[in-house]
């Protein structure tokens, strides 16, 4: 009876924990479309939004396969709630992610920046994807990059929960996801730059919990992801 219990105890502390994510999850994709999309519609409505970048970019080849990679932080950025381990790690990676969205936003408005030169047309399916995705994602939005900023926040989520071949594969796979604004024309390489210092803030303001202090009781429930890989 008592084996039954704990168990019982344990898939009640999972379900919480997976409902918990789940609204995470939902709440930031929320807050993302938002404000990402609002900034856009109203930078595309403003007269003489300047550009900033390198004259020496214009020589950086556009690979269209890098779309790829660029539209995959999506799907990682739904799925990381359900991987931290804990009440606190979760409220860290929330915290995170919501101050560098308001932040970034805060920045599209107040200096706006749109890309300096024109986009080539890719052919094929990757130029279907591209048609689509420069549909409903304005040349704006720069400075900082968000791309860049939730890539290294999603990574230190993902290399804490992943080990052997697959945290290998995630290092090569958000590699590609670094370098993929710069390489499909969506972010000149000073918005890059900006992203990884707001990134660098988010860490230095939201630190990782001290684990030498007690946790909850709430969080000796779910100490362990149940998605961990």
């Amino acid at each position: 009876m008592r084996a039954k219990r704990d168990l019982d105890s344990i898939a009640q502390g999972t379900a919480r924990a997976t409902i918990k994510a789940l609204l995470v999850s939902a709440g930031l994709s929320i807050l993302f479309l938002i404000v990402y999309s609002g900034c856009n519609w109203i930078t595309a409505r403003r007269a003489g939004v300047g550009t900033f970048y390198f004259e020496w970019e214009r020589s950086i080849p556009f690979v269209p396969f890098m779309i790829l990679p660029y539209m995959s932080i999506d799907l990682f950025f739904v799925a990381a709630p359900f991987l931290c381990r804990s009440e606190r790690a979760l409220r860290i990676f929330s915290r995170r992610v919501m101050f560098a969205i308001v932040v970034s936003g805060v920045c599209f408005l107040l200096f706006p920046l749109r890309f300096a030169f024109p986009r080539p047309h890719a052919d094929g399916r990757l130029g279907a994807i591209f048609d689509w995705f420069r549909g409903m994602d304005a040349p704006y939005n720069l400075l900082p990059s968000l791309h860049a900023a939730l890539m290294v926040i999603l990574a230190d989520v993902y290399l804490r929960h992943t080990r052997g071949f697959v945290r290998a594969g995630i290092i090569a796979w958000f590699a590609l996801i670094a370098v993929s604004p710069v390489l499909t024309y969506q972010h000149h390489l000073i918005d890059i730059a900006g992203g990884f210092v707001l990134a660098a803030f988010c860490f230095l303001i939201f630190r990782d919990p001290d684990f030498s202090s007690p946790p909850k009781e709430s969080e000796l429930n779910n100490q362990s992801s149940p998605y961990e890989l």
